[in-house]
């Protein structure tokens, strides 16, 4: 009986991680590609000069390149079975913990640029160090 209840245990965590792992790959592809920042706002504040910077991610990693100044590098990690889904941005062994969702052609990441609790929602309040992205993807 232990031995049936032991079998029966690890059947289900095979077929929890299974689902995970699969999850994680639908959402990465989902993620894959160009994406256009359609508004930018940090502290609750719009940034006019991310406007139409350009997100790309491909094979784990990304890159953000505003219309002027230097290309933003790092890795990325999800995790697609939380809820809010989230995501880490990390950048010269920085992580920004974050949250994000892809629903169609629209891709919305909210992260803390501090070392404070990951955001449990979409939105970048006053003195909250939490910058709030709207992404459309590239055609």
């Amino acid at each position: 009986m232990r031995g049936i209840r032991r079998a029966a245990l690890i059947c289900c965590t095979l077929v929890i991680n299974v689902v995970v792992v699969r999850a994680a790959d639908e959402d990465q592809q989902k993620l894959e590609g160009r994406w256009i920042v359609d508004s930018f706002e940090y502290n609750g504040n719009p940034m006019e000069r991310m406007k139409e910077a350009v997100r790309e991610f491909k094979d784990g990693k990304y890159t953000l390149t505003p219309k002027s100044g230097d290309a933003i590098e790092g890795t990325v990690k999800i995790g697609p079975a939380a809820k809010p889904k989230t995501i880490d941005l990390v950048i010269n062994d920085r992580t920004l913990k974050g949250i994000y969702d892809v629903e169609g052609d629209t891709l919305k990441l909210c992260y803390i640029l501090s070392d404070g609790p990951r955001p449990a929602e979409f939105a970048s309040k006053p003195d909250s160090g939490v910058i709030l992205v709207l992404h459309k993807r590239a055609k």
